[in-house]
């Protein structure tokens, strides 16, 4: 089994972050799919083809550097973001001397659910 990571979350510190992970994550989305990500995604996709430009590289690392911070202070607090899209988070924890995740979508209202650590989501089961 994984060594048990330096902090472990309850249910309140979990719900007490998730104005925060909102806040980061929204950030993260945007940054994601904003003109400077697509503009990213242009630059990338004729790289190979042409000299670039020096406008579609800032974007590109405009963006890069957005999405690194909200990534790097999701990661400062302890947080497993699983997929930014749903804004899928781990808070890890235990239950019954369990290792566990406990486990919060971007859409719910709070953290309700838990998963075994090797389970994952499919094994999400209400708290």
């Amino acid at each position: 089994m994984s060594a048990v990571p330096d902090h472990l979350f309850g249910k309140r510190e979990a719900d007490g972050l998730l104005p925060r992970l909102r806040e980061l994550i929204g950030a993260l989305q945007t940054a994601a799919t904003s003109d400077a990500a697509q503009a990213a995604r242009e630059h990338l996709a004729s790289a190979g083809r042409s000299n670039g430009s020096a406008g579609a590289a800032a974007a590109a690392s405009r963006a890069a550097a957005e999405i690194d911070t909200a990534l790097d202070e999701i990661d400062r607090l302890g947080v497993i973001l699983r997929d930014a899209a749903t804004g899928l988070c781990d808070f890890p924890s235990t239950r019954d001397g369990r290792e566990v995740y406990l486990c919060w979508k971007l859409d719910e209202d709070e953290v309700a659910w838990w998963h075994p650590r090797d389970v994952g989501i499919a094994g999400r089961r209400k708290l």
